[in-house]
């Protein structure tokens, strides 16, 4: 994540884990606590400077700023991609001041770089710009909205094999065999897999709520899935993680995605990347409806489109078969 800028805005200055607006009366230096929240203390310093943007406001700061104030809002796998994507815009147009930003620049940008990542570039400006509008920072038109053009995102269609996952089985060591397998029976997302919870076991199955949608799921047991559970859980109680660390410990993204690069080299697998386990999920389902349920979506389209990789073979048509039907 881009580092927050030691400089806040003028007259606003941070004192044990609280924001405070710090001007002179009378001749004496007063002290108003404004808030806790980094976004409540910006409106309220707005409100207080008259609206007025400080000049030290710049696509780097702001940019910094409103990944600071949604750090514990936003997804974890939003934040992640927002992070990646500040890393991209600000050697380019991170110096340029908020107010001088124009459409033309995101656009020029958007189209030099080429590629999907330059879509979720622009989109993280955007929602930069509109954060700064709420908070009475900028007043101006969003240049990163309304552009009305993306970059073609093609959909990946990379279909791991049977053979392809039984190596990698074989290339995973410890916990992380059990990670594997358990990605491919269930179909679940990665953050919400090295989030489960032990709690999420009932007796009827593995109930636990869609980080991505916020919709509740529940996964029947079969008799793999619970030997896998109880591995994982050994004699552990509660309320805590089920999928560990050789260390004994709780993934984080990163230790997570440092683990199934290892897996993936170890298999001589390197373009395979573990939501992929989730599309071999959906293309082995038994039919589209199955495949829709299991990963829960609420449009089959996506299922479709994006989930149901697997070739079908088809017979070819006999012309000698044709032929002897009677014609109508």
């Amino acid at each position: 994540m881009p580092s927050v800028p030691r400089s806040l805005p003028k007259r606003l200055h941070r004192k044990h884990g609280s924001y405070y607006y710090v001007s002179r009366v009378n001749g004496k230096v007063r002290w108003l606590k404004l808030a806790k929240d980094y976004g409540e203390a910006l409106r309220k310093w707005a409100e207080l400077e008259g609206g007025r943007p400080s000049i030290e406001w710049t696509v780097e700061t702001a940019i910094a700023h409103y990944l600071k104030v949604s750090a514990n809002r936003l997804k974890d796998a939003t934040l992640e991609s927002y992070t990646a994507a500040a890393k991209q815009i600000l050697p380019v147009l991170g110096s340029i001041a908020i107010d001088a930003l124009t459409k033309n620049q995101v656009y020029t940008y958007v189209v030099k770089r080429g590629n999907v990542a330059a879509n979720r570039e622009r989109a993280l400006l955007s929602a930069t710009y509109t954060h700064l509008t709420m908070a009475g920072v900028f007043n101006g038109p969003n240049p990163a909205a309304g552009l009305q053009f993306r970059n073609p995102e093609k959909a990946r269609r990379r279909y791991v094999t049977d053979a392809e996952l039984t190596r990698l089985m074989d290339a995973a060591r410890g916990r992380m065999k059990l990670v594997v397998r358990f990605a491919y029976l269930t179909g679940i997302r990665q953050a919400d897999i090295i989030g489960m919870r032990l709690t999420s076991a009932t007796e009827a199955g593995i109930a636990y709520v869609d980080g991505k949608t916020g919709k509740d799921h529940l996964i029947a047991w079969t008799d793999e899935l619970r030997s896998i559970w109880k591995a994982a859980r050994g004699a552990r109680i509660g309320d805590a993680v089920l999928f560990l660390t050789q260390d004994g410990t709780q993934y984080t993204s990163d230790g997570f995605k440092a683990s199934w690069r290892h897996v993936k080299l170890r298999a001589k697998l390197k373009d395979v990347r573990f939501h992929d386990l989730r599309r071999k999920t959906g293309s082995d389902a038994d039919d589209d409806t199955h495949a829709q349920e299991l990963l829960g979506h609420s449009d089959a389209k996506v299922t479709k489109r994006h989930y149901r990789a697997k070739t079908i073979a088809v017979k070819p048509l006999d012309p000698l078969s044709v032929r002897q039907k009677p014609e109508r």
